[in-house]
């Protein structure tokens, strides 16, 4: 049985109806949206009795300006406004959303940015009594500890949306036609987090990378070359590259997430390699466990989730090779399998790009 899509309750102060169809199409979860009534954040977050908390939603996005908050507001007019009056109406306003937690299962704020465009004081925009970047600055640290604490709220980093976006981000067209502050691109990417960040709380992280070895986590094919000619590290573009990789995989095991290798190769070679090249980062014991052979992948990928004890839904399979890709995904449809850059200088992006590893905490123990 399919399970029912989660509800998210589009909150804003601007028209927000275009990030409804991101949320519902693309990757899983699909998201059904509705949307709260355009420019009433603070009464929608007070009012418990407000229609739109009914049912009640898996989720809600409050999305806003900086210049809801009025002491912003007043210092973007030019108009001196001190820090305290500044953190004063910020506080009101988490302590708005933090009502509102019990109402729905999470709360994700969007923080808040300006447009790229947006020059503010030019070099003096950093400046603590008049600067803009940095008043937005204490205003999102200011929401990112009152809402420390909260395990329901997730305060999201939308300036990553709009630097991804470009100069396509913020349109001031759009705002003037219809009230529209960001560009789909912007929309885009904010689907991307938010679905990532629901299915977190469904408990859908995934907590398995398995890696091919040649080409994927070193240059070369080790049973030609030998271990001593892979391309990994040294003054060598891509051998810079595939260390790069290795240590974005290494960062993921410092968040709880597993390692596992699926290769076809010859076990002792490849075993070799792997202890024996001073540039390797990721050595035997970082691997929970490995299946180095000719044998099919689909196969050694659903044994070695079996062996590890975990589901196929958490794992994600990494290969260098299209057909390799095709028929693990072919054969396993619960492991996730993203396309993978033919240039090798974009590995370390690729792999930091992925939004299947989202979770609600790290601890020391992860």
């Amino acid at each position: 049985m399919t399970a029912a899509a989660p509800r998210l309750l589009l909150i804003s102060d601007f028209t927000i109806a275009g990030l409804a169809p991101y949320l519902a199409s693309g990757d899983e979860p699909r998201i059904e949206a509705s949307t709260a009534p355009f420019d009433q954040v603070v009464p929608v977050l007070l009012d418990a009795g407000a229609g739109c908390w009914s049912p009640r939603p898996d989720a809600a996005f409050v999305w806003t300006r900086p210049q809801s908050i009025r002491a912003f507001a007043r210092a973007a007019g030019n108009d001196p406004v001190a820090i305290d009056d500044l953190l004063s109406d910020v506080d009101a306003f988490a302590d708005a959303v933090i009502g509102a937690a019990g109402r729905a299962g999470s709360i994700f704020v969007a923080s808040w940015t300006m447009p790229a465009y947006e020059r503010g004081l030019g070099m003096l925009n950093f400046d603590p009594k008049v600067g803009l970047a940095y008043l937005i600055g204490r205003m999102n640290l200011r929401l990112a500890e009152r809402f420390s604490g909260h395990r329901t709220i997730h305060l999201l980093d939308a300036a990553r949306w709009q630097a991804l976006a470009g100069s396509a981000g913020v349109n001031p067209k759009l705002w003037h036609l219809g009230k529209i502050a960001f560009g789909p691109e912007v929309l885009q990417h904010a689907a991307a987090d938010l679905k990532a960040g629901l299915a977190a709380t469904r408990g859908r992280t995934r907590k398995l990378v398995v890696v091919d070895l040649d080409e994927t986590l070193w240059g070369g094919v080790v049973g030609d070359v030998g271990w001593q000619q892979l391309r990994l590290g040294g003054h060598d573009a891509f051998g810079e590259a595939y260390v790069a990789f290795q240590r974005a995989l290494k960062r993921l095991t410092r968040r709880g997430i597993v390692l596992a290798i699926v290769s076809k190769n010859t076990e002792a070679i490849a075993l070799e390699a792997i202890d024996q090249h001073p540039e390797m980062v990721l050595r035997r014991d970082d691997f929970v466990g490995w299946r180095i052979n000719w044998q099919d992948k689909a196969a050694n990928i659903a044994e070695l989730a079996a062996e590890i004890n975990l589901g196929l839904d958490s794992v994600v399979f990494i290969d260098d090779n299209p057909a390799e890709r095709a028929r693990v995904r072919g054969a396993l449809p619960d492991v996730l399998v993203p396309e993978w850059p033919a240039d090798k200088l974009l590995y370390e992006q690729a792999l930091a790009s992925l939004t299947c590893f989202d979770t609600l905490t790290v601890s020391d123990e992860d």
